[in-house]
């Protein structure tokens, strides 16, 4: 069973995560509020990696490198389009900033997935666009779990109205990269509760 750890965070109820790869604590997502919630559970992450970097997602990346000094990995270098902060600028009401971080290692894996070395974790990494140009989903088999962010949710999938959304992309990388995975893998997602591949298969109103 994988050691780990989640927790909503931020504005938007952004679900942040960590877990024990064989060499470390890993950070997946660091919505608002991740480095107090990650000193306060007493894990140091060695590395954060970002499922895709709009604002919700990465509000607090910069306090986590400030915090415990882990690089960053993520599918492409930060920009006002990737953290949306290009649409949301000059409307009212909608006024956030974003800490500036640094990109260690960019990830821009194969059509059919690419398995990394995660502090001596293997870990599969899938390209699935739709919800946002850089989404990646981060598969770890031993223990059959998915860190998703926002591309498939209990009962729904990522929201596709936003810059460089393409529903029909998504629809077609969850059928082609997240279903092929087995029903017993588990999602956690961005936002909301996990769920699993068999549910989502099965159930999910967009695929029945």
């Amino acid at each position: 069973m994988l050691n780990h750890h989640g927790r909503s965070l931020g504005p938007l109820a952004t679900n942040a995560y960590a877990f024990r790869a064989r060499d470390g604590w890993v950070a997946v997502d660091a919505p608002e509020g991740a480095a107090d919630w990650l000193e306060g559970l007493g894990v140091r992450p060695e590395l954060l990696l970002l499922t895709h970097q709009h604002f919700d997602h990465v509000l607090g990346a910069a306090a986590v490198v400030d915090a415990f000094g882990c690089p960053v990995w993520t599918f492409a270098e930060p920009s006002s389009e990737l953290t949306l902060e290009t649409m949301f600028r000059g409307l009212e009401g909608t006024a956030f900033e974003i800490g500036q971080y640094e990109i260690s290692r960019t990830i821009d894996p194969t059509p059919e997935g690419e398995a990394i070395d995660v502090l001596g974790t293997a870990v599969e990494v899938l390209h699935v666009p739709g919800h946002s140009p850089d989404s990646l989903c981060f598969v770890l088999r031993p223990g059959e779990v998915v860190f998703g962010g926002d591309v498939l949710f209990a009962g729904g999938i990522g929201r596709t109205d936003f810059p460089g959304g393409d529903a029909e992309l998504l629809l077609l990388g969850i059928r082609e990269k997240l279903f092929p995975l087995g029903d017993g893998f588990t999602i956690y997602p961005g936002h909301g509760p996990e769920t699993t591949i068999g549910q989502e298969r099965t159930g999910n109103p967009f695929f029945v």
